[in-house]
């Protein structure tokens, strides 16, 4: 009886220190899922509080792109007036250098037609020295062939000795074939130069 009384008193105490470790454990358990539920409450905050962060840098970035689209809007319109201005000066700047070159060219010292004039000014300042240099063979040409005419027409006396009347041009059309041949025998130069006219 002896051993079945301390069979039980062990076995009591076995199962109060069972019991008691079963309470402990179960103390345990709740206050580590307390703390889990503490951390999961904390871990909901710290995402709500990233969400709200990274909304807040949305909202500002997106901002900043507005404000860049704005800048450089405004940067392109600016560099769009100031291209036009440019493009406006340098039209000024070729007129009235073209003004300039003709006028030189048509002054009385120089005396070239007004046409001519132009066009050579307006190669020249393009840098186009071929159609100058066309433009001042056309002057030259005109020039000498008009100091022929008038000197021809004002001087009487040819240089070989032979006199001549002053025939323009409209005279020579109107002349009859004994007329043209014997400018022909006066004058050769004038004479097929008003043949190569017609």
């Amino acid at each position: 009886m002896d051993n079945n009384l301390e069979n039980a008193k062990e076995t009591g105490s076995v199962e109060t220190k069972v019991e008691s470790d079963n309470t402990g454990a179960d103390a345990r358990i709740k206050a580590l899922e307390a703390q889990i539920d503490k951390l999961k409450n904390a871990v909901t905050n710290a995402s709500a509080d990233a969400s709200k962060w990274k909304q807040t840098a949305r909202e500002k970035d997106d901002a900043l792109k507005a404000r860049m689209s704005d800048e450089e809007r405004t940067k392109q319109e600016q560099d769009e007036a100031k291209a036009a201005l440019l493009q406006r000066v340098t039209e000024l700047e070729t007129e009235r250098n073209i003004a300039h070159y003709t006028a030189s060219l048509a002054a009385n010292d120089i005396g070239m037609d007004a046409d001519n004039a132009k066009a050579v000014a307006e190669a020249l300042n393009a840098g186009e020295i071929d159609k100058v240099f066309e433009g001042i063979r056309k002057f030259i040409i005109a020039h000498d062939k008009a100091l022929r005419e008038d000197a021809i027409r004002n001087n009487p006396t040819l240089p070989s000795g032979r006199t001549s009347v002053a025939v323009s041009k409209e005279d020579f059309d109107k002349m009859g074939y004994r007329e043209m041949l014997e400018l022909k025998n006066t004058n050769p130069e004038l004479y097929n130069e008003y043949m190569n006219r017609r």
